[in-house]
């Protein structure tokens, strides 16, 4: 699905407001965490959305993540619901999300699965990182056969490669719960020996191994007229994601001819909630 600017900016007010509420629970509770990619790169930029970003992207240190799972919920509004492979059981993931549940981003990948669809803010847990060269790729190799496990669950092209089919199948011997696996994947990293080294569990690729002290106390930026966080070296951390970050647009692949941007979703609404738009979808 593609969106305009306009509807963009209506579902970046709902996440906007979600936000509000989570720097709400982290104050309370003294949770550390930084703004991460295009919300970083949004708020060195622009001091708030970067045009088209469809989300806020969040890093926690994995302390002050697992705490804002165990008690973060009661000091949200009943409407909004922090997700995880904790809260929900077939939630996918390995990051958590908080989403408003009067809302809806639908997604066609999660059809297969009962899940919260709600617009939504990315929490993603900051583990430390093997420096061991062959525990990396042990645990990269890991990573890589629990995904194609969980995947096999998703709504992905039914007409994807044959080798790729014979991996999913090759996955689900080796994995036969795919319940474990999502909790495998989350947790893959959580229990590595303190290192100067943090990786984001599910995040991008290139901020696996990324030095600790990039991160620090932080920096505080504006964001949406906001004070918030930001790692405390976000030059260094800006360059290894995106290279010329200050030319960088991340939207620029996604957008049409009619400067309209291609989302995840196939139905979105900032007012109705997604129980009505699934409920919708199946008895049409």
């Amino acid at each position: 699905m593609y969106l305009t600017l306009e509807q963009m900016n209506a579902i970046n007010q709902v996440q906007l407001e979600i936000f509000k509420e989570y720097l709400k629970v982290c104050e309370r509770l003294n949770l550390k965490y930084y703004m991460a990619h295009g919300s970083l790169l949004g708020a060195i930029r622009y001091k708030g959305f970067f045009p088209f970003d469809d989300d806020i992207d969040v890093l926690m240190p994995r302390k002050d993540y697992e705490t804002l799972l165990k008690e973060g919920q009661r000091y949200l509004p009943n409407d909004y619901f922090i997700q995880s492979c904790k809260s929900e059981t077939e939630y996918p993931l390995a990051f958590a999300k908080i989403r408003n549940s009067k809302t809806a981003f639908i997604q066609p990948v999660l059809r297969n699965l009962d899940v919260n669809q709600g617009i939504y803010i990315d929490i993603f847990p900051l583990d430390y990182y093997p420096k061991n060269r062959l525990a990396q790729r042990v645990t990269n190799l890991k990573e890589r056969v629990y995904s194609l496990r969980i995947n096999s669950r998703m709504n992905y092209d039914s007409k994807q490669p044959l080798f790729k089919r014979l991996l999913k199948c090759f996955a689900k011997m080796l994995c036969p719960s795919w319940k474990k696996t999502v909790q495998k994947r989350a947790y893959i990293y959580a229990s590595n020996k303190e290192t100067d080294l943090v990786v984001s569990v599910g995040g991008k690729t290139k901020e696996k191994g990324m030095p600790s002290k990039w991160f620090g106390k932080g920096t505080i930026l504006e964001f949406e007229g906001l004070a918030v966080n930001c790692p405390s070296m976000m030059e260094e951390y800006m360059m290894r994601i995106y290279g010329d970050y200050m030319k960088y647009n991340p939207a620029a692949k996604y957008m049409d001819k009619m400067d309209r941007v291609e989302v995840s979703a196939n139905r979105f609404s900032t007012t109705e909630s997604y129980h009505s738009i699934l409920n919708e979808n199946k008895y049409a």
